[in-house]
């Protein structure tokens, strides 16, 4: 889903919609911090060690379509609390999941494609506000307990 999103710097752009809701803690190296807290410069922990955030884009969504995945469902706190992301968001899965949807042992999907409608929901929200973060490279972030992938920043 392509959205209008505006940066902190007002720069609009057209992006495809992989964010966390606003209040979801993302992991740095100053501890756990709300995602909306995070700026451009803000090292935060991946799986390749500390990043530099490189831009945060903020998307104010109206009829917003997320998914709620609920704690522990993708193992033990994973995540640690009910997280909620958008439809778009691709996380990593290291369960079964990952071995009956693609024969490995772990995979990054899209949270629309893990619903099951008992423990990860699909759900509408009346306005959303979503940051989404980007970094010099590819990376994999912790929030919320979960591990989400962040895209490269792309030069517009």
């Amino acid at each position: 889903m392509a959205q209008t999103s505006t940066d902190l710097n007002g720069t609009a752009a057209k992006v495809l919609l992989q964010a966390i809701l606003m209040g979801t803690p993302v992991l740095t190296l100053d501890g756990e911090l709300p995602v909306e807290f995070l700026q451009p410069g803000d090292r935060i922990l991946t799986r390749k060690g500390a990043r530099r955030v490189s831009q945060v884009a903020v998307s104010v969504i109206q009829n917003a379509r997320v998914v709620r995945i609920s704690h522990d469902t993708l193992g033990v706190d994973r995540p640690f609390e009910d997280v909620t992301v958008s439809a778009g968001q691709q996380i990593v899965i290291r369960d079964w999941r990952a071995r009956a949807m693609f024969g490995t042992a772990q995979a990054m999907i899209p949270a629309k494609q893990l619903v099951d409608g008992e423990y990860i929901k699909a759900e509408t929200m009346a306005e959303a506000r979503f940051f989404s973060l980007s970094f010099e490279e590819d990376a994999v972030i912790y929030a919320g307990g979960l591990e989400l992938a962040c895209p490269a920043l792309v030069a517009a």
